[in-house]
């Protein structure tokens, strides 16, 4: 298991190294929506997944074929996400596909059906179990009794030997002491964690009562100042500590999460987003998009525009940057930032060593 991933991220590696040299637009990491339906009401979701009845879900020979033809695009990482995508029946086939054509298979998932499909998530190289804090919190944001299975989930996906990863929602509620909960949760049980806040979103249903909702200025860049002191303590924390420095300078209101390069200040230095150049995201209804940030204001899709087209296609229209965390730190990472690559070899490595271990408390 430790030399197939090496051998993954190496070649991973070797793949983004190429795209560069070449200045060539490549899909390395792929986020594909399996299903529209999820089994949670998260309030605050994006995805307006309990509205989406009416969209037709890929059969798997569409998800078999559209696995392929990202792999010829140049794919190296697949991320299977939904809705819950463990509500699908024919995943053991997507993820052996994926496999046999060398992808990394990783999985974002609510955590609350692993007990039942232990099959399907013995086979992934990686997944992410969201998870907001402590049963008060969490149950408050997932749904009553959420947050117990979900730790089942989590203790069993480990207990696999997978390398786990908890992603935790900030919402106005969010206090130190959760976080301090979820740090103490995963450095006792081998884990990294991720912190995001949720977003604005332009609706692409009748969202009903999952609205959106805005953390407080001042609040927000406290959480991400607390976050980067956290990891500087060495906090299990997966994003860098210069991705949340820069998320908490972020030189705009917060309501305004996308800016234009005329827009920024000349003091706030920035990486250059290659969201649409090196990672798409293509949503469960077709739509495709560079990240999550053009929820609802699709470009192409895939039904109707094919995948490659609909790739290539793909523009940020004059979007440099954001404040998410995640794509900060993604961003980092393509820019090849010595700190974040540091981070990315240290974090490897660490979990590596507590895959080996498989052992959880």
């Amino acid at each position: 298991m430790q030399f197939k991933r090496l051998k993954q991220n190496l070649m991973f590696v070797n793949a983004l190294f190429m795209a560069k040299l070449a200045k060539r637009r490549i899909p390395l990491v792929a986020i594909l929506g399996v299903t529209n339906r999820c089994n949670l009401k998260c309030w605050y979701c994006y995805g307006e997944h309990p509205y989406r009845g009416d969209c037709r879900e890929f059969t798997t020979e569409e998800l078999l074929e559209i696995v392929r033809k990202l792999y010829q695009l140049g794919t190296q990482i697949l991320q299977l996400q939904g809705g819950e995508p463990l509500l699908r029946n024919d995943l053991k086939a997507i993820i052996a596909e994926a496999h046999r054509l060398g992808m990394v298979c990783d999985m974002v998932t609510n955590g609350t059906l692993i007990p039942q499909k232990e099959e399907i998530i013995r086979l992934l190289d990686r997944i992410c179990i969201s998870l907001d804090g402590p049963a008060r919190v969490n149950d408050r944001n997932r749904g009553e009794g959420s947050h117990a299975k979900i730790i089942e989930g989590i203790k069993l996906a480990r207990s696999y030997g997978l390398s786990v990863r908890i992603s935790s929602v900030l919402v106005p509620e969010t206090t130190e002491e959760d976080i301090d909960w979820l740090v103490n949760f995963a450095r006792q049980n081998n884990l990294l964690l991720n912190f995001s806040p949720s977003f604005n979103f332009t609706a692409n249903f009748n969202p009903g009562e999952f609205q959106p909702h805005v953390i407080s200025e001042d609040k927000l860049r406290e959480i991400f100042r607390y976050l980067k002191q956290l990891k500087l303590k060495n906090a299990p924390i997966q994003f860098s500590a210069a991705g949340y420095e820069i998320a908490r300078r972020w030189p705009f209101t917060y309501e305004k999460r996308m800016a234009t390069q005329d827009e920024f200040p000349v003091n706030f230095h920035h990486p250059k987003c290659y969201h649409g150049d090196y990672t798409v995201f293509i949503d469960s209804d077709g739509s495709v998009y560079p990240c999550c940030n053009f929820w609802g204001r699709p470009q192409w899709n895939i039904r109707k525009d094919g995948l490659e087209k609909s790739i290539k296609g793909l523009s940020r229209h004059s979007c440099r940057a954001c404040y998410i965390p995640a794509y900060i730190d993604r961003n980092l990472l393509f820019s090849g930032r010595p700190g974040a690559w540091g981070n990315y070899i240290i974090q490897n490595l660490k979990d590596l060593i507590w895959t080996k271990r498989s052992g959880i408390n």
